[in-house]
């Protein structure tokens, strides 16, 4: 079995509900110019409020010393899961991105001087190299309501995506953040929920064909006392009034011209953007599949796109009469296929995991956080010949949280993984790293 280097950042905050280590984290652990980036909260023993910290790394010495930097110029008090924080960086110009703390609430913001991720030097890794913070993007006016935020490498440029409105009631908007002018620009609402609110898996940029790419589910809106009144705070509860049995069906859609307008799996144009419309979230021509609510499917579960253009998505779902974790997969040829994953099962709101694929072996990972246990579970289907079975190739104990998987630092050939684990009574945040070249064989 593979054998992964383990890594402690620190403590985990001991709050009701997890703050770090979350499925919609896009992203919390992220490589750039062979440097590592992991964002975390953690506690101030002062005050037991916590504070947003970024460490980093040379990502192929895996024994390297981390540098840390926490912004003690904000206390993040709210014991809210949806809170998370996500950064981005841009190759552009080299400057990071940090967003946290929200659950429809203002934007929270800080960039860095440009060129900060070119520089590795101890010296230049302080929060005097990053801006206060914002509640807008620049160039982009006050942004509200803001819940789930996301950055996405695109090239040399980046993009910033997150929800806007309410849990079963909110839309996606996009924007796009030009490295030569150090502004974003508004894209639009790409994502309109209608009565309802779709929730992505994430949004992934596939440089190879310049492509956009969204999946997810949409959650129906149900009426509940307080929906219309502006000052209710209903909406804003951890586990909110529309949950995830008001999930349905799987969706796709896919983008290469930056998000202008938008094109369904069959290749059919769909939506050109303007400023009053996006894609329509439930538009029959953009559903994968049909799955009914009621019927064990997540929200923001997870997908990757492979170096050849294929979509994959994990997620669950119980049509079957068992609930399964599934792997949907789109071949840049053939369409989509449906896959159960045998002998590992989750609950139905249990903790989310994450799929990757690796070309070396033409085989896609799962990392499968046990959803009645403290266990992770890394497992593997190879995509041809003729044993495309699941073969588990290492387990680990006192596990918990969801992971978190850096994308970038694949392609140096290092599958690394961010998650909490318990150590000798105390729950840490750990990165996990497995040499690609030992899980091809």
């Amino acid at each position: 079995m593979a054998t992964p280097t383990i890594v402690i950042l620190g403590d985990d905050p001991e709050t009701t509900h997890r703050l770090n280590a979350c499925a919609y984290q896009q992203s919390a652990i992220a490589t750039f110019d062979g440097i590592q980036y992991a964002a975390f909260y953690t506690t101030h023993e002062a005050s037991q409020a916590r504070r947003v910290a970024i460490a980093r790394h040379s990502v192929q010495d895996t024994l390297s010393d981390w540098q840390y930097l926490t912004f003690d110029d904000y206390d993040q008090t709210v014991d809210d899961g949806h809170n998370t924080i996500s950064i981005g960086i841009c190759a552009g110009d080299g400057t990071i991105h940090v967003s946290f703390d929200h659950h429809c609430d203002t934007l929270k913001y800080r960039i860095s001087r440009p060129g900060l991720a070119n520089d590795p030097s101890n010296s230049s890794w302080s929060v005097t190299s990053f801006s206060p913070i914002q509640d807008h993007l620049p160039g982009c006016d006050r942004l509200v309501d803001v819940t789930y935020p996301r950055f996405i490498p695109g090239g040399q440029q980046m993009f910033f995506e997150c929800r806007v409105g309410k849990a079963g009631a909110g839309s996606d908007v996009l924007y796009r953040y030009d490295p030569d002018i150090a502004r974003f620009a508004s894209v639009g609402t790409y994502l309109v929920g209608e009565q309802c609110n779709p929730y992505p898996n994430g949004l992934s940029f596939h440089l190879e064909t310049n492509s956009l790419h969204v999946t997810w589910t949409n959650r129906h809106f149900i009426e509940y006392e307080g929906a219309v009144d502006s000052a209710s705070t209903a909406h804003k509860a951890q586990a909110g009034p529309n949950g995830p049995e008001n999930n349905e069906g799987l969706y796709h859609a896919y983008s290469r011209n930056y998000g202008a307008s938008w094109n369904s799996s069959s290749h059919q144009k769909v939506s050109v953007l303007s400023a009053e419309r996006g894609l329509n979230s439930q538009d029959m021509r953009l559903r994968v599949k049909d799955i009914p609510r009621d019927s064990g499917i997540m929200n923001q579960e997870a997908q990757y796109i492979d170096a050849n253009g294929g979509v994959h998505v994990l997620n669950r779902e119980n049509t079957g009469g068992k609930e399964s974790w599934m792997h949907y997969y789109r071949s840049p040829s053939d369409g989509w296929s449906f896959f159960a994953l045998p002998d590992v099962y989750p609950t139905p709101t249990g903790p989310r995991g994450k799929v990757v694929y690796v070309a070396k072996c033409d085989s896609v990972f799962f990392v499968l956080p046990s959803n009645t246990g403290r266990e992770l579970i890394f497992a593997r289907r190879r995509m041809a010949g003729t044993n495309q079975e699941l073969e588990v190739v290492w387990k680990g104990p006192e596990y918990t949280g969801e992971p978190l998987v850096d994308e970038e630092a694949l392609h140096l050939g290092i599958l690394s993984i961010l998650i909490l684990k318990e150590i000798e009574g105390k729950r840490k945040i750990v990165v996990l790293q497995f040499d690609v070249n030992r899980l091809a064989t």
